[in-house]
């Protein structure tokens, strides 16, 4: 591909020579033939070529608007996969009653349980779970031996990771002689465009559903408990834990290892940074962090009071 081809695709002002290019690399790892992105414009690379917001001397390039964006255009130009053949492997059991339409494909040793419903342009990898009553949109991906519990409902264009398991008893017990586990007879329900990582779990709802909002997207190792309500493009990351009953409202970033309790509520556009616990009600608009959880502008003051004169 040459450099001019590069701008066309991430929409950006191409200057200096057409080179070609032959691979994308960070910029402490490219040579001459190699492309890079510059979000830093001061930082220095050998790359012959640079995508970044501004002209970069002595060198031939891309200006662009968002380098983030320009990546995200170009590398999903290039890894386009060919058009996927359809195929259901032999090694499979699906049992009576399930409709699975020619264009999906199916990996060995997966179980398919009566009354499950897969959409069409489905692919399920091997090993996969689906239960009794799961009804699963059109176009989703599922990875690898994941587990997928009875009357979980998935949406849309839904990518779940390999080893997650969506729709199992959530963490709920009563104290009589012994403790004993609340029988859980609700559901899991995934809205459209919603992305889940590897080894994420998704407990069900006790009673009624959990539910995870249209264009949400969770990290790898992340837990939501029963009856969970995610709202819409939320951020979920890494490690994270929601505890039961508690609702994320829209627009939501809750960074690595935040731990929610439970029967909260947490407003739009809130962004909890890493590390932080989270007992109360959170206001939308804001930003938190800390244990206990705090306005951020509040923990830094607090930090730099506790810090000054070491």
């Amino acid at each position: 591909m040459r450099l001019r081809d590069v701008a066309q695709i991430v929409q950006g002002k191409f200057y200096g020579n057409n080179l070609e290019i032959k691979r994308i690399l960070p910029p402490e790892e490219a040579r001459r033939d190699s492309l890079t992105f510059l979000f830093n414009p001061e930082l220095k690379t050998r790359a012959g070529a640079v995508i970044s917001v501004k002209k970069i001397s002595k060198k031939s390039g891309v200006i662009v608007s968002d380098c983030k964006k320009a990546m995200f255009y170009l590398l999903k130009k290039i890894t386009s996969e060919k058009k996927r053949i359809p195929q259901i492997s032999q090694n499979v059991i699906i049992e009576k009653g399930v409709n699975i339409p020619d264009s999906c494909s199916i990996e060995p040793y997966t179980i398919i349980r009566s009354g499950a419903r897969i959409g069409k342009g489905c692919c399920i990898g091997a090993g996969v779970y689906i239960d009794k009553g799961v009804n699963i949109g059109d176009y989703c991906t599922i990875g690898h031996h994941t587990v997928i519990y009875q009357n979980t409902i998935i949406g849309n264009f839904v990518e779940i990771g390999a080893n997650s398991i969506i729709g199992k008893a959530g963490f709920g017990y009563v104290k009589l002689k012994r403790y004993q586990r609340l029988p859980h007879i609700g559901n899991v329900i995934i809205k459209d465009y919603v992305e889940i990582g590897a080894n994420v779990t998704v407990d069900r709802g006790t009673i009624g559903s959990t539910v995870i909002g249209e264009g949400t997207k969770i990290d790898n190792l992340v837990h939501i408990a029963h009856n969970v309500k995610i709202g819409k493009h939320c951020l979920i990351m890494g490690q994270a834990g929601i505890a039961g009953s508690t609702k994320i409202n829209d627009n939501v970033i809750l960074c690595g290892q935040t731990g929610v309790s439970d029967h909260l509520t947490v407003g739009k556009n809130v962004v909890v940074y890493a590390k932080s616990a989270v007992f109360s009600n959170l206001v939308s608009n804001k930003q938190y962090s800390g244990i206990p959880a705090r306005e951020h502008y509040t923990v830094l003051k607090a930090l730099a009071r506790l810090y000054k004169g070491l």
